[in-house]
Parts: structure tokens; C-alpha cells; sequence
């Protein structure tokens, strides 16, 4: 008897340790999130399995004018970026689909900036506009994917789309949030707790909760513009946070080391946690190979 109970025990051991080790090697790249992550590297979009570790270049980024200005699409089946002419005359629009090939392009006149964003339906593009015409007058411009345009609202600094086809945006006035049509916007929240307008926005995927960064600091709130709070803080810049698809984690650039922004992963927390940019409590890096992920852009997971 006692024989096999150390036999029993030695095997549970053993057991435990493959599956520590399997949980390592396997999974451990994305802190415990599933799905996977796209973002921009210094040379190419990138997709990578959080499960498995497995990378892939997806678009040959090397030569774009704008390497951070990627959205993908909320099902995982589209990205949309968009690269200015020499003069910034000409922008012209490009959706491929997540295996690199070109679904769609199009082509609008000066001057776009600000990160494209698909309508959770895929039919329209969101893009910070300024034609020549009015210039310099912004404009939160949206357009069809043949590059029509079929909603504009002035002024706006950033901008998301809701599940249901409405838009949160930001802007020195106030938090905003338009009807589904996109004809009007009405305004939600003030900004001038804020000592910046706040900007890179993120809803999740249910649409219960919209990200946002002021001062380089990550905050939360519902879709109507309450429930503000901060949720983290730092001597560093965390950037561009991004939800996972199940909404239980955030994703994010930390830029503290020169050129790399490295990409961390948190679980959100109930209140304002502080970032230690050299450990990995908290949020924790995302990792390839043993190596951190440098990201140019907002990293989105899928």
C-alpha cells in the first residue's frame, strides 16, 4: 500500500509539472488571454496566436507612410490602413483581408490623419479628415468602402464605433455620442476634468464599456459618458489600450525603453493600479519567442 501511494503521488507530480510546462510553452504568451493579436511591428502587421506563440506577417509594412494607423475589423476578418502620397495630396484607403490580400481600395483628396476604424458592420470607414476646401477645418469624416462620404461631424479629436452602429467621440467640448443614422451627436460628458482632450478610444465588443487614455494614463467609462475612473497610473506612457474579445482583460502599448512601446496585458482592475514599467506585475509583457513585442500601433486583439 505504501508503494502505491508513492507511485500515485509521484505520478500526480509528474503530471503537474507537464502541465506547468505545457502552460508555459504553450500558452503564457498573452497573460492568459485567448485569441489573436494584430499589431504593427517595425516591418510588418502581424497577427499572433496568444495560445500557441505562433507569429505571422500579414502586410509588408516597411515602406508605409503611416505604420500605426491599422484597424482591424471586430469579427477578425478585415484590416484597413491607409498611406499618403510624397505631397499628402492623395490618401488612398486599403482593406485586406487578415490573410494580406487587397479586398478594397479607395483614394480622398488632403489631408487625412487619426487611426481608420471599421464599422462593426465593415461597410464604413471613420477617419479624421481635412479636405482643402474647408482646410484648416477637421472633420470626423466617414465613408463607404468606395470612398463616398456619408457622415462628417466637425471638430472631433477621436472616435470609436458602438455594436450598433453609433460613434463615441471626444473633442475640446465634451464626450459625444451620435444616433445610429449619423446625422447628430449629443453631448455626454464634460472633458475639462481632463488637462488634455482624452483620445484612443476602444469600446468592447458587447459595448458596454469605452476606453480612453488622458495625460497618458488609462481610463474607463459606460457608453452614456459615466462611470469614469482612472485605471492606471505611471511615470511612464501607457498607450492605446485595447479590449479582449471577451472584454475581462486590456491590452496596451507602455512606452518607457527609447523606440520600443512594448505591448502589457492586464485584467481590469477595480481600481487605479500603478505600472512598474520594469516588472511585470500587473501587466504583464506579451511575449514571442522569449522576446517582448515592439508595436507601433494599437494592439487588437480578436
Amino acid at each position: 500500500m505504501k508503494t502505491t501511494m508513492l507511485s500515485l503521488m509521484h505520478l500526480c507530480l509528474l503530471v503537474l509539472l507537464m502541465a506547468c510546462s505545457k502552460d508555459k510553452n504553450g500558452g503564457g504568451t498573452g497573460g492568459g488571454a485567448q485569441g489573436t493579436l494584430y499589431y504593427a511591428s517595425f516591418k510588418g502587421f502581424m497577427k499572433l496566436d496568444l495560445r500557441s506563440g505562433q507569429q505571422q506577417q500579414l502586410i509588408d509594412i516597411a515602406s508605409m507612410s503611416h505604420q500605426e494607423r491599422f484597424d482591424v475589423s471586430r469579427d477578425g476578418s478585415e484590416i484597413v490602413a491607409y498611406e499618403e502620397s510624397l505631397s499628402s495630396d492623395q490618401v488612398t484607403f486599403t482593406i485586406y483581408t487578415t490573410g494580406g490580400q487587397v479586398a478594397a481600395s479607395f483614394q480622398v483628396r488632403q489631408y487625412v490623419n487619426g487611426v481608420p476604424r471599421i464599422s462593426p458592420d465593415k461597410s464604413k470607414i471613420a477617419v479624421i479628415w481635412q479636405p482643402a476646401s474647408t482646410y484648416p477645418r477637421k472633420f470626423m469624416a466617414v465613408f463607404t468602402r468606395s470612398g463616398q462620404q456619408v457622415a462628417g461631424f466637425e471638430g472631433v479629436s477621436d472616435y470609436a464605433w458602438l455594436p450598433d452602429g453609433r460613434m463615441v467621440m471626444t473633442a475640446p467640448g465634451g464626450f459625444y455620442l451620435s444616433n445610429p443614422q449619423l446625422t447628430s451627436a449629443s453631448r455626454i460628458a464634460d472633458v475639462s476634468r481632463f488637462p488634455d482632450v482624452p483620445g484612443q478610444l476602444d469600446v468592447s465588443a458587447d459595448g458596454a464599456s469605452v476606453l480612453f487614455t488622458s495625460n497618458y494614463h488609462i481610463w474607463v467609462m459606460n457608453p452614456d459618458g459615466t462611470g469614469m475612473r482612472q485605471l492606471t497610473n505611471s511615470d511612464v506612457k501607457e498607450w492605446y489600450p485595447a479590449w479582449s474579445a471577451d472584454g475581462k482583460k486590456i491590452f496596451f502599448t507602455l512606452d518607457w525603453s527609447g523606440n520600443c512601446k512594448e505591448i502589457r496585458v492586464m485584467d481590469l482592475p477595480g481600481q487605479t493600479v500603478t505600472i512598474d514599467p520594469h516588472t511585470d506585475a500587473v501587466a504583464p509583457r506579451i511575449l514571442s519567442d522569449g522576446n517582448r513585442i515592439c508595436s507601433a500601433s494599437r494592439p487588437m486583439v480578436r
